[in-house]
């Protein structure tokens, strides 16, 4: 059964996916409405932040939000929100190196977008509600905001709010300053009346998020699309500009037709294209604009290394040889697709020594492992892919200790547990030719390792993924997926080891599941952010685990890749870029 939520009215409701000048009527007093029609992959409908992290529920986040005291700027820096007056930064005690009381003074007379007063009372909910780890835990997440805050104090008159810090981590400003602000009015109430807590309630209610972005949610339909309109109290964004697209609507399209329905009109844009195919039909068509850059993520297979086969590092790496990435990148991506070696992005600074170009290939990048083996004329070499990844299950199969007693081999064959060593990979439907083209039976059956491919809804795979899928139907061993770098990365949040949660009991954010070197990605979050130095600290250590993740293989990079982003021409000053993705952007977008 699908889900249907409406918020408000819809006396004004158009109708999905209409092309042309049905996207334009009048409204009160003769003023022009517009309706911009995004394509989407499909949504979980988690549009509150905290639990799973889905990139399409996040860009419905963002339009509803669109920041915390701090929000982002084109340019990939953090200013203060729009309805946030001041920040001051002060010493708790003057021998200290650093300051570390943040305190934000609001605007009076804010509002969300329902027309509840935003003051620093919801600050310290929402901050509150964040804290209570164990609230927090019986809805099947987590956080290390304790971590960091020592108290909070707020002067109520004076609209203001203090952050005491226990810690300054390297990335404060987004680690601590960026959570979404939730309303309190709205919220704790509600929560009271039906006698749970205020994290037992959001979690019950995820689809209907109230905040103070640009635009709020009318009408949410599961797995069809959500529907927006402009939040008239909303204040700007960093710059201070406010939509002029009055509607809009954020429809889940199929892969297969997604660039026809752009091309035909029933839908207005498309973000992070990346097939040569896809590409070239809309720079082909002049009815089309887009914007082109490097991606700020990639695209990996994603392992869980604390289930079955996985488990072993020698397993990974044998599937990571099997993989021929040369040949899927060029089936899945064509002439856009880049090779990449661990999770990192070329828009990252730490990747260059002085003197390297930004978005070039440097010489650190250069030094890992490719898991490619190469013949003399820069071709896959098969048989040399071969003999590595049968020598590391020989050595895996060799050992008899833990886990590695589970891995045998009976003549030319492996087995885990006394079946044929298989990975079960879990995949969406874009990924199925180019997957099942990539590792067919007879690439398979040469390297040892069997492969059950299973297509799903992203919601599915997402659930399976993050460990919400009750623990007795856990099946797959590995996920196709593409991930997304913050503004500022901090690897601790989606590596740590207390990122992750039994499995069937909630939401890892640690979606690897992988227990790597901690007190690394400690030095990492902890370094001085404000000191060359600390740079220098942060980055040498960030390399470090940058080499473990590329050496022990939690995961496997397909690819990176140009993204391409399309849309009609009748809407101009659509600026997208890697670090200002399409719910920021298009508040500045306008129909001619």
């Amino acid at each position: 059964m699908k889900k249907t939520l409406i918020l408000g009215s819809l006396a004004a409701m158009l109708l999905v996916g209409c092309g042309g000048s049905d996207k334009e009527t009048a409204g009160d007093g003769g003023q022009k409405e517009t309706t911009f029609v995004m394509g989407s992959a499909n949504f979980n409908g988690d549009f509150y932040p905290g639990w799973t992290n889905s990139a399409y529920d996040a860009n419905i986040r963002r339009l509803v939000w669109g920041g915390g005291l701090l929000a982002p700027t084109d340019e990939g820096k953090f200013v203060l929100n729009s309805f946030v007056e001041s920040r001051t930064l002060t010493k708790s005690d003057p021998s200290k190196s650093v300051d570390d009381i943040w305190t934000f003074k609001l605007k009076d007379g804010m509002k969300f977008s329902n027309g509840d007063p935003l003051t620093v009372k919801d600050v310290k909910f929402t901050y509150d509600f964040f804290l209570d780890k164990d609230a927090l835990k019986a809805t099947g997440t987590t956080t290390d905001l304790d971590e960091y805050i020592e108290k909070i104090e707020v002067d109520e008159a004076n609209n203001t709010i203090s952050f005491f810090l226990k810690k300054i981590p390297y990335t404060i400003e987004s680690s601590v300053f960026t959570y979404f602000i939730f309303d309190s009015s709205d919220i704790a109430p509600k929560a009271e009346t039906a006698g749970v807590t205020p994290q037992q309630y959001i979690k019950g209610n995820m689809s209907t998020p109230i905040g103070y972005g640009p635009y709020k949610i009318d009408q949410y339909v599961e797995s069809q699309y959500v529907r927006l309109s402009i939040n008239d109290n909303y204040q700007g964004n960093f710059e201070g500009k406010k939509p002029s697209i009055t509607h809009l609507i954020v429809q889940n399209v199929p892969d297969a037709t997604q660039i026809t329905q752009l091309i035909s009109g029933e839908i207005d844009g498309l973000t992070g294209l990346v097939s040569e195919d896809d590409i070239d039909a809309v720079r082909n068509d002049k009815n089309i604009s887009t914007n082109n850059y490097y991606r700020h993520g990639g695209g990996q297979i994603t392992f869980h290394t604390d289930f079955g086969p996985a488990q072993l590092p020698e397993v990974r790496k044998a599937f990571a040889y099997e993989f021929n990435r040369i040949k899927f990148r060029d089936l899945f991506l064509g002439k856009y697709g880049i090779a990449s070696n661990a999770p990192y992005s070329r828009n990252m600074w730490m990747m260059y020594d002085e003197g390297e170009e930004l978005g070039t290939e440097g010489k650190f990048e250069k030094s890992l492992i490719s898991y490619d083996i190469l013949d003399k004329d820069g071709k896959w070499d098969e048989a040399a892919n071969v003999a590595e990844a049968k020598r590391l299950l020989d050595q895996a199969a060799a050992k008899t200790d833990g886990l590695y007693a589970k891995l045998t081999k009976k003549g030319d064959k492996y087995f885990w547990d006394g079946k044929e060593l298989a990975i079960n990979l879990a995949i969406t439907s874009a990924w199925t030719d180019a997957i099942n083209l990539t590792l067919t039976k007879e690439v398979q059956d040469k390297f040892g390792i069997a492969v059950n491919v299973d297509s799903m809804d992203w919601s599915i795979m997402a659930n399976n993924l993050y460990g919400n899928s009750p623990a007795s139907e856990r099946k797959y061993h590995a996920f196709t997926g593409g991930t997304s770098y913050g503004l500022q990365y901090d690897p601790y949040g989606s590596w740590s080891k207390t990122q992750i949660l039994p499995f069937g009991q909630g939401s890892s954010s640690n979606t690897a599941r992988y227990v790597g070197d901690e007190e690394l990605l400690e030095k990492i979050r902890w370094a001085d952010s404000t000191t060359e130095e600390g740079r220098e600290q942060y980055k040498n250590d960030w390399r470090k685990w940058i080499r473990e993740v590329n050496q022990e293989l939690p995961l496997l990079p397909l690819y990176s890749n140009n993204y391409y982003d399309a849309y009609t021409d009748k809407v101009v000053n659509f600026k997208t870029n890697a670090l200002w993705s399409w719910p920021y952007a298009i508040v500045e977008a306008e129909y001619k």
